[in-house]
């Protein structure tokens, strides 16, 4: 798909070239000398309302993000919008641990700041940990599965649990949430000369729990990125606790969506799950 002559003419933009996208679908585009980036929602009404905003409020507190300069307008039952180019490359690094530690100092220090930012629920169709993992939804959807994908459903299941047994108690529904980038990711950054030019990619950000942002972020093997966090902001004792359920709620979430709408998956989601690290502290052993 590309941006027909209506669109291009609507925004006074000329085509340069695709860069792509997971969810929405960007080009790059010139305006007179100015280089823009036109997107493509991937949703539509509240949904990109919500980002707008909090693109608008997050730039406003000076960082380097992109706020909308145009639209969002709907052609032919599409949203459009014209954003900034944020000029950089990604993070590099010899030493990745390095790089993790210097982006969990980054992440703590957005944190931080963004925290500040009033007038932001909950964004469309994004529930907390807790959320997730109460109630029988995931439990129904597994037992619907569980002949057709027998060793998945099991493993699936085992961590359930886990999740559930870490987080009881905690009382995690008491606790303020903020808005949390959702994907804080070295291909989602950008640098100039060792200095942050642009921060990419909110179409995953929500209201959560600060550690809520740990699950794109550290994978359940980056440590030195929540090393990094807690040098620059110390987690309590709930957040240590949080990390692993909150990473393994996220998974089971989308394994069980993927299970009902019969998606395909190459068997990342698993292979995740199964992941260990020191930080998950009683639960580090191997699965079984």
């Amino acid at each position: 798909m590309q941006p027909g002559i209506e669109v291009l003419d609507l925004f006074e933009v000329r085509l340069i070239a695709p860069l792509g996208g997971r969810l929405n679908q960007h080009w790059l585009v010139e305006s007179g000398a100015e280089r823009l980036v036109l997107r493509c929602w991937a949703r539509s009404g509240d949904d990109v309302e919500y980002e707008v905003r909090l693109l608008a409020g997050i730039a406003r507190l000076g960082w380097p993000v992109a706020p909308a300069v145009a639209g969002p307008i709907v052609v032919d039952g599409k949203t459009w919008s014209l954003f900034p180019f944020l000029p950089g490359d990604p993070p590099v690094h010899e030493n990745p641990a390095v790089e993790q530690r210097a982006r969990g100092r980054l992440l703590a220090e957005f944190h931080a700041s963004v925290g500040a930012l009033g007038g932001f629920g909950q964004r469309i169709g994004w529930r907390r940990c807790e959320e997730i993992l109460a109630g029988e939804t995931l439990d129904r959807i597994l037992g619907e599965h569980e002949v057709t994908h027998a060793e998945e459903v099991e493993i699936l299941r085992w961590h359930l649990g886990r999740a559930r047994t870490r987080i009881d108690g905690l009382d995690l529904v008491e606790r303020p949430g903020i808005v949390v980038h959702g994907d804080f990711t070295p291909w989602n950054l950008r640098f100039v000369n060792g200095k942050l030019s642009g921060i990419l990619d909110f179409e995953l950000a929500h209201c959560d729990h600060r550690v809520g942002d740990f699950s794109l972020s550290w994978r359940g093997k980056y440590d030195e990125m929540i090393r990094g966090y807690d040098e620059v902001s110390p987690l309590d004792d709930v957040e240590w606790e949080l990390v692993t359920p909150q990473w393994w709620a996220d998974l089971i979430n989308n394994a069980c969506q993927r299970l009902k709408n019969n998606t395909p998956d190459d068997g990342w989601i698993i292979r995740k799950l199964l992941d260990r690290s020191p930080l998950m502290g009683v639960d580090a052993e191997p699965y079984r």
